[in-house]
């Protein structure tokens, strides 16, 4: 992906973003509330799309040939999501926005529906310009991204020992409920502790792994082999 490329602004000459020649293209849409993604919004109406992010549609309105925006920050920040982030992406065509850098979330990189990915904080015009693209068939994601990707990727070939941290009885149900996309609050819930337990847990959890949050963690968990379902063997210590 050439990233000199001019981004695309709203001209009748192609119709890209003229909301008067084409009726509203359907974007579901999933981010933190705020600013920033306001403005984000208002830009992608004003050029042609109508944002959907309702559960309901999500769940029963996509398919293979939706196209999809994913702002990180909601995994990041433990927002709920209908369904785990793996699955959600096998659901249409998705750009994934505010990637921190270095990106090393293979287990989302390397699903099938994600077709796009850009960094932290990119303007508008060029998130338009990345959407136009994939909802043609192209892909838009940066060589250094796919580079750094490929050499984790050729690296796992090499048998290695699956080497487990000593965590709590607690940390081990936190991390469940990471596999399985709770936020802090569902997760509280399931166990009976208040969220502030959660989040030491999930302090605990990341400093043992080597990861920075919630996104690290689910990428360790994956490399690691673990799902949801399986049995975890805890540290011998109470929490």
């Amino acid at each position: 992906m050439d990233d000199s490329r001019t981004a695309l602004s709203r001209t009748t000459d192609s119709g890209v973003g003229d909301s008067s020649a084409d009726s509203p293209r359907t974007l579901f849409f999933l981010a933190p509330r705020d600013p920033a993604t306001a403005e984000l919004q208002d830009f992608l109406s004003v050029n042609g799309y109508a944002l959907r992010g309702e559960t309901d549609a999500l769940l029963s309105d996509m398919s293979a040939d939706s196209l999809g925006l994913l702002d990180l920050r909601v995994l990041e920040q433990g927002h709920a999501l209908p369904l785990p982030a793996e699955c959600l992406l096998g659901r249409g065509r998705w750009l994934l926005i505010n990637a921190q850098e270095p990106f090393r979330d293979d287990f989302l990189l390397f699903n099938a529906g994600v077709c796009g990915v850009l960094s932290f904080r990119e303007a508008p015009a060029r998130v338009l310009q990345a959407l136009e693209l994939i909802a043609q068939g192209e892909l838009w994601i940066p060589r250094a991204i796919l580079a750094e990707a490929f050499q984790r990727q050729r690296a796992r070939h090499t048998p290695q020992p699956a080497v487990l941290p000593a965590l709590t009885r607690r940390e081990w149900q936190v991390l469940r409920g990471l596999l399985v996309a709770e936020n802090n609050r569902e997760i509280a819930a399931r166990l009976g502790v208040e969220e502030s337990t959660v989040k030491r847990h999930l302090y605990n959890l990341f400093r043992k792994v080597g990861v920075r949050n919630r996104l690290e963690a689910l990428n360790w968990a994956r490399a690691a082999g673990l799902q949801a379902g399986q049995e975890f063997r805890p540290a011998n210590r109470v929490c």
